[in-house]
């Protein structure tokens, strides 16, 4: 079985996003702004979509790695996360590929147990995952990860007030590519809300088109014909009277003649 990548359950990004602040919950950091991903990994316990887990960071020589920046499996006790001494130097310098490496593994463990508890080792490679073809985004393993990332490192409180890429790698962390990520996600789903509204709008301008006017009521003709233009169509108005032809006024309309 391939490590690069792997098919699993199809889940929307914003499905995605939701898991990630599921964790900062689990973790206590919902609301923090700067996540200490390090300490978090170092847990002894993770939530994931199958329950609580048993979690262990191991640290490892960059030699073993072979390639991998991350890689998470299963023993059949406890999912293991291991990383590189390289990785977590530069994880606690605050270096963001570092700090997003060890949160896509997070992400891995979090929703991907079934494929882990069934022998496959989610490994990040340092050159970038290779996903096939027949493998679409929604159901990539790595794209799944790959969006995990940013959200759970991410305020996203904070950065929906933020309005380019570098201010949110700068401001939480994390490497320009998964601030891009989680830039133009963001931005999709403002466009799709937009879109939405623009659509609901001319929507509802369409059937206010369509909706039958309020008819004007005939008015009741007298029957005497107007004085000016000879028609039988004077009406009251009140205290007054209307020709509805020619439209002249008169104070008051009494057998045919117009008082002074």
């Amino acid at each position: 079985m391939s490590d690069e990548d792997y098919k699993d359950v199809p889940r929307k990004n914003s499905e995605v996003r939701g898991l990630a602040a599921q964790l900062r919950s689990f973790y206590g950091v919902a609301g923090a702004e700067h996540i200490d991903v390090l300490d978090c990994a170092s847990r002894s316990e993770i939530w994931t979509v199958k329950g609580v887990k048993p979690l262990r960071l191991e640290v490892v020589s960059d030699d073993k790695m072979a390639g991998n920046a991350g890689l998470t499996s299963y023993d059949g006790r406890t999912i293991v996360i291991q990383i590189s001494r390289r990785i977590r130097h530069d994880a606690f310098l605050g270096d963001g590929y570092a700090r997003n490496t060890i949160a896509h593994e997070l992400g891995h463990a979090v929703m991907h147990f079934e494929k882990l508890s069934a022998g496959a080792v989610m490994a990040r490679k340092t050159n970038r995952n290779v996903t096939p073809k027949w493998i679409s985004a929604y159901e990539s393993a790595e794209h799944h990860a790959r969006v995990f990332a940013p959200a759970f490192l991410i305020n996203d409180a904070i950065a929906r007030t933020l309005n380019s890429v570098d201010e949110i790698s700068v401001r939480f962390g994390v490497s320009r590519q998964s601030a891009e990520i989680y830039f133009e996600d963001v931005r999709s789903e403002r466009d799709r809300a937009a879109s939405a509204a623009y659509v609901r709008r001319i929507a509802d301008e369409t059937i206010r088109s369509m909706s039958p006017k309020p008819s004007t009521p005939t008015p009741s003709f007298m029957n005497d014909c107007c004085s000016v233009c000879s028609q039988q169509t004077v009406f009251s108005v009140g205290h007054k009277f209307m020709c509805k032809t020619c439209n002249t006024i008169y104070d008051r309309f009494q057998d045919g003649d117009l008082a002074e």
